[in-house]
């Protein structure tokens, strides 16, 4: 009998510890494997990411990549201005009231000295901040891939993932920033 129940506890506890992590909601191309040009598969354009800024491209050739072969490269040695650049996602089934965590590997090259990576969540289409985290560059390890995320709740159908680079003030700039593997979970 005691056995019996230590299995019920066991079934319970990973139960309960799914529904924890979370259920998936599908991303177009997480990984920034599939180029936006079905006839250019170099583009440096990701399919079914939006981006604005300089220089936030699509990469086929950098290494390391998390997995795959493409990553997502912020060239910040090539800013020219102060501006923020970014890639951003817009999920029309996500509903009301729902609870969010989007992450993202990211890989900050060594003597990087950009500002800051922002993680955002906004309502689909953009609009008001509805969550939002910042990660100060000097607060991240060099040259290893590092999950970062922003969790919030959704007040109306739909939303907005944004990955936001803010470069260091002036430059001189050196450095890049790699991103892999996103993920957004709803609980």
């Amino acid at each position: 009998m005691k056995s019996s129940a230590w299995l019920v506890v066991l079934i319970l506890a990973v139960a309960q510890a799914a529904a924890f992590a979370g259920e998936p909601v599908p991303l177009v191309n997480p990984s920034f494997e599939e180029s936006a040009k079905a006839d250019d598969p170099k583009a440096d354009l990701a399919a079914g990411w939006g981006r604005w800024g300089h220089w936030i491209n699509r990469e086929t050739g950098w290494s390391p990549t998390r997995s795959g072969d493409c990553i997502i490269g912020y060239h910040h040695w090539e800013i020219p201005e102060k501006d923020s650049s970014g890639i951003y996602q817009d999920l029309a089934d996500v509903p009301a009231g729902c609870d969010v965590t989007f992450s993202v590997y990211a890989y900050v090259d060594e003597k990087t000295d950009a500002e800051h990576i922002e993680l955002r969540l906004e309502p689909k289409d953009g609009g008001k901040t509805l969550a939002s985290q910042r990660y100060e560059l000097r607060t991240l390890a060099p040259a290893m891939w590092q999950n970062i995320e922003v969790s919030g709740t959704t007040v109306e159908p739909g939303l907005r993932v944004l990955i936001i680079i803010t470069p260091r003030e002036a430059g001189p700039r050196t450095g890049a920033i790699k991103f892999d593997d996103a993920e957004l979970l709803k609980k």
